[in-house]
């Protein structure tokens, strides 16, 4: 299992907010413009960012 990030439901329009609530950093981010990137070598399944993105673009697959 990992979590990814869904394109249609991430506006990509600004700073992600979930890349200060993951506490292994192992969300980035390119630029304010871009879809937010997860490092599977330092996520933890923890949900937190699923728990917090508003749009629900985070995902468990």
């Amino acid at each position: 299992m990992k979590i990814q990030v869904n394109p249609d439901k991430c506006p990509q329009n600004h700073r992600c907010p979930s890349i200060d609530v993951c506490p292994r950093g192992a969300i980035t981010q390119k630029d304010i413009h871009s879809l937010p990137e997860i490092d599977s070598g330092k996520c933890i399944l923890c949900g937190k960012c699923m728990s917090f993105c508003p749009k629900g673009a985070f995902e468990m697959v």
